[in-house]
């Protein structure tokens, strides 16, 4: 069986039209120095926090006024491609929504 590293069919990148994946806490340094920014910079300038069930998480910022990541390209690509967040790493779009659930409470417990 081979390890599935993307999709790029219409449902998955309606994903990151919809809505930015979550970092768990690892990648938040892979993330800042691929755009050569220190941590805190990377999250103060590209991220948003999301507070669910207790725990604080942290995802890609929405583009103003859109629901759509910040890193999504206008030919819709992801400009972090190689450094994207777990979540994007591990959903696809074209899978059922009870893995995104589960998924989810994993990186959760990943901030906790």
């Amino acid at each position: 069986m081979t390890k599935r590293q993307g999709c790029s069919c219409p449902k998955c990148k309606e994903c990151c039209e919809r809505e930015p994946g979550w970092f768990v806490p690892d990648d938040l340094p892979l993330a800042s120095h691929f755009m050569n920014l220190s941590e805190r910079e990377f999250v103060v300038r590209f991220c948003e926090e999301h507070r669910e069930d207790g725990v604080l998480a942290i995802s890609p910022a929405r583009k103003p006024g859109k629901s759509e990541c910040v890193f999504l390209t206008p030919d819709r690509l992801c400009q972090i491609h190689e450094v994207k967040p777990f979540e994007c790493r591990k959903i696809f779009g074209c899978e059922g929504v009870h893995r995104h659930r589960r998924i989810r409470e994993i990186i959760k417990g990943m901030w906790g």
